[in-house]
């Protein structure tokens, strides 16, 4: 073997074990970046819901209307006071058929043995429908915690009645999270 021939195997190999450690410093370094941390954190947070409602007084007497006549809660003593005992919530009334007798059945408008009953947040200025028994209506969408929203309900008789006895109606509040 010549010089020339050795010093190109040498020089071959030197180059050869400098690429290997290249790699092996390439792959040390590389799975130092990829490695996952030990830990990481979660920021969380939570507020405990708290939803009850009260009425008060829990009593209205419409007294002896007309047929086909509407009367009011509104500017009377007769204005319910709905108090948010709990969470900021959703104001909701449903109601019930007016019993006793003859049924008389909720309506959007009145009718033969057919009432119309509506229920208003703003004192009787503007009003919202049921629509059918037994399904909420929304009242306030944003009823604040342990605050109160008056609630004004206006009734329209029937255009005629089988009967002329004293009805009972159940109006139910909730509140539910916004």
């Amino acid at each position: 073997m010549n010089v020339s021939t050795f010093l190109k195997e040498e020089r071959n190999s030197r180059f050869l074990v400098g690429g290997v450690v290249f790699v092996v410093l390439l792959a040390f370094f590389w799975a130092y970046i990829a490695r996952a941390a030990d830990t990481a954190t979660v920021a969380a947070t939570v507020t405990a819901t708290n939803l009850a409602i009260s009425v008060s007084d829990g009593s209205i007497a419409f007294g002896s209307v007309a047929l086909n006549t509407a009367t009011t809660t509104a500017g009377n003593s007769d204005t319910q006071v709905a108090s948010n005992d709990g969470s900021a919530a959703v104001l909701n009334v449903k109601t019930s058929n007016a019993t006793g007798g003859t049924t008389w059945t909720l309506g959007t408008s009145a009718g033969s043995d057919i009432f119309k009953l509506e229920v208003s947040t703003t004192t009787g200025s503007t009003y919202m429908t049921f629509q059918a028994t037994d399904t909420y209506l929304t009242a306030s969408s944003t009823f604040a915690s342990l605050q109160d929203q008056n609630l004004d309900f206006r009734l329209t008789t029937p255009t005629a009645s089988s009967d002329f006895v004293e009805k009972s109606l159940t109006i139910t509040a909730q509140v539910t999270s916004q």
